[in-house]
């Protein structure tokens, strides 16, 4: 089953510096309203819970999905791969409506 991005709580991590949610589920992309972008996240090959890196679609260590407000340049193979610095869990949540400034 996949999660609906306007109804979940996500965790806030700070990506390459930006401001990003975070989910562990799989996130239906048909939800994801226009303008925002979904991507999925691979954790490493141990399995020691670190994401490593960002593509459209992942399958296997799927970690989550972040949602942005801007498009991550994934390169010309796909990929953005992560380093520890890249990476921040910053210890709140908020909905897809607060992250977008939308009043309730």
């Amino acid at each position: 089953m996949k999660a609906n991005a306007l109804t979940e709580h996500f965790e806030v991590v700070t990506l390459l510096g930006k401001e990003v949610l975070f989910t562990c589920l799989r996130v239906d992309r048909s939800t994801v309203p226009e303008g925002l972008y979904a991507y999925d996240v691979r954790h490493d090959d141990d399995c020691q819970g670190i994401p490593v890196e960002i593509q459209k679609f992942v399958l296997v260590n799927h970690w989550g999905t972040v949602i942005t407000k801007e498009p991550l340049d994934l390169g010309e193979y796909g990929y953005l791969y992560l380093t520890e610095d890249d990476w921040n869990y910053e210890g709140y949540t908020k909905t897809l409506d607060e992250y977008r400034g939308v009043k309730q």
